[in-house]
């Protein structure tokens, strides 16, 4: 079995080396960190021409791989290969290595041995490290250090990720809730909720469609990104398309491949030029009135929507959708009883917040 060469130098060094790999791993704040600041560093304490880390991160849609001084024409197929080794983890004893390909490490190495990273209550990842073909077997206190103190990091840094992400997400809710108690002027309600829809879950675009009276058209009333000057009062049938899917059955989605997808109602991007790749999809519902459709569209950096951000979303659409519910009701109500009973000029300046939808003060007095 292939392991890393032990460590040759004085205990002092030993000690020194690896204090300064501490420091190294206390101060990450994010594993993008890791090819440049921690992996050339265990490359060279453990006398390896490449590393590797694979964080097992359930959630994530695309695999996590992180290498110094691996070939990265092989990045892929060493993800391939870390995953499925991943998998056969707890059927192998705590501190045994095990193989992988030596087309993996490129050139000048034998193999990659890979280790899992352990931690109390589980695995969090491999360490990869390439040999040279002739290098001798065997472990050392060095390695058994280095797996320690890499496990350690990553999970430290998974539960910062993890903690900044519901932060995030917590201020996006509570930004349109707020938005939604101190804003009568609904296209500004929906620009800040779909602004920060965008930045909760690293989207590019994203947009409300409304059903019209009638309940058989669907129109853009609210787009955030590029988009917005083609999209802004386009219309397609209510029962057409993703939006009309998600509505009818009232479950949010999240499709990944919005091209193969056959209830994709592809007129509005030739129309447009707009490209959909992906997109998660909310039906908005106050109460039982179905209002529309809210879309997020396109994930950042090619990624793939999670079921997570899903779940954020779910949580600001009934937000949303009792909020264009009320602004319709106000509305009528300004149309049918304040004007035609005070004048077309009443209600100019009227600051009332979206939640008020009976008659005014001024026509309460005037009626009586």
């Amino acid at each position: 079995m292939c392991a890393a060469q032990p460590y040759s130098g004085s205990e002092a060094e030993k000690a020194w080396r690896l204090l300064a790999l501490s420091d190294a791993v206390l101060a990450l704040s994010d594993c993008e960190e890791l090819p440049g600041r921690i992996l050339p560093e265990v490359a060279e304490i453990l006398q390896s021409p490449a590393a590797l880390v694979y964080l097992a991160d359930r959630q994530a849609q695309e695999p996590r791989l992180y290498h110094y001084g691996l070939d990265p024409e092989t990045a892929a197929e060493t993800a391939a290969v870390c995953a499925a080794e991943l998998e056969r983890v707890p059927m192998r004893a705590s501190s045994e290595p095990f193989r992988a390909p030596a087309v993996l490490a490129g050139k000048g190495a034998g193999e990659v041995a890979l280790y899992p990273l352990r931690v109390e209550g589980g695995c969090v990842g491999l360490m990869g490290l390439a040999m040279p073909a002739e290098a001798p077997g065997g472990s050392s206190d060095v390695l058994e250090e280095v797996l320690r103190l890499a496990a350690r990091a990553v999970r430290r840094l998974a539960e910062r990720a993890e903690l900044e992400k519901q932060l995030k997400h917590l201020n996006a809710y509570l930004t349109v809730s707020s938005a939604l108690t101190q804003t009568p002027d609904l296209h500004e309600v929906l620009a800040i909720a779909l602004y920060s829809s965008v930045d909760a879950v690293g989207a590019t675009e994203a947009s409300i469609l409304l059903l019209d009276d009638e309940k058989k058209n669907f129109h853009f009333y609210q787009v955030e990104g590029p988009a917005q000057g083609v999209l802004m009062g386009a219309r397609f049938p209510a029962d057409r398309g993703l939006a009309g899917s998600v509505l009818r059955s009232r479950r949010s989605e999240v499709v990944n491949d919005v091209q193969s997808d056959s209830r994709f109602y592809a007129k509005v991007d030739s129309e447009s030029g707009f490209r959909t790749r992906n997109m998660i999809a909310v039906p908005l519902v106050a109460g039982d009135e179905e209002v529309g459709v809210l879309e997020v569209i396109n994930k950042a950096d090619e990624g793939s929507f999670t079921d997570e951000e899903r779940l954020l979303l779910d949580s600001l659409a009934e937000e949303i959708a009792f909020a264009i519910r009320n602004a319709k009701t106000f509305e009528y109500v300004v149309n049918t009883y304040c004007k035609r009973r005070q004048g077309e000029t009443t209600c100019r300046g009227c600051r009332r917040p979206l939640g008020s939808w009976t008659p005014c003060v001024n026509y309460r007095e005037a009626a009586f």
